[in-house]
């Protein structure tokens, strides 16, 4: 199942994603929902964040280690950062480099706390692409929550896909078209299952949260104009463009 939320003039929807057509639906794409005889050319509507978590939370420095001299590192971003696919990426004016990062993102689907690793399948509704947007100033004490934390830096979507049968992630993240990063989720650190136990360790995680899950390779500097592409086979494509703020 590929879950959708999108606009069609003023009122948002959500739907389910069948080829090109969105096939509009009532209720909660965590409990009970039903269709509607409502439906939709993806082409015609305006694709939103196809979530609205209460946080966003980042794994730092997630590949291509061992857990032997990687410590478990974490960031939260505000819901405010989300920006969907096709929106713009804005530069803040303050910023001296802007940097990218795309990552597969974890969708939460029912209360955690406390899990085990063994559990942790049970509370992931599903998948979509991320884009981890960081920025960097000249001031030496400038936090990473800082950098992170500008609207439209969380780029999220472009759908969720409820297939938890497949982990089989390859991230690959496009600039102007050229390949900058790739990597396969088999080179994670801290795989998904522990993420999702250890942060229900530290905090309750509800429904619609959402795991930043890492990204394969280095951050990739971008400037006013780039378009970023990031692809993950069965997530489809997050695009954005990167602007300076006017």
């Amino acid at each position: 199942m590929k879950f959708i939320r999108y606009a069609k003039g003023k009122p948002e929807y959500r739907g389910i994603i069948d080829g090109d057509i969105i096939k509009r639906i009532n209720g909660t794409i965590f409990h009970d929902y039903s269709l509607t005889a409502d439906t939709y050319n993806i082409n015609d509507v305006k694709i939103l964040p196809p979530v609205l978590p209460a946080k966003i939370i980042g794994f730092r420095s997630n590949y291509n280690g061992t857990r032997e001299n990687i410590k478990p590192k974490y960031f939260i971003k505000p819901a405010s950062t989300l920006a969907a696919c096709n929106e713009n990426i804005v530069i803040p004016k303050n910023a001296d480099n802007i940097y990218v990062e795309g990552e597969l993102a974890v969708v939460i689907s029912k209360k955690a706390k406390n899990i085990a690793e063994c559990h942790a399948l049970s509370h992931i509704l599903g998948f979509t692409i991320a884009n981890d947007v960081t920025a960097s100033f000249e001031e030496s004490d400038m936090t990473i929550t800082l950098g992170k934390s500008y609207d439209t830096f969380t780029p999220l979507g472009p759908f969720i896909n409820t297939d938890t049968n497949n982990f089989d992630f390859t991230i690959e993240t496009y600039k102007n078209s050229n390949l900058v990063q790739s990597g396969h989720i088999n080179n994670m650190v801290y795989d998904i299952f522990f993420q999702i136990s250890y942060l229900s360790h530290i905090m309750t995680l509800n429904p619609g949260d959402v795991i930043l899950t890492g990204t394969p390779s280095n951050a990739v500097n971008v400037k006013n104009g780039d378009v970023i592409e990031i692809k993950i086979n069965s997530l489809g494509v997050l695009k954005n463009t990167v602007v300076e703020e006017l």
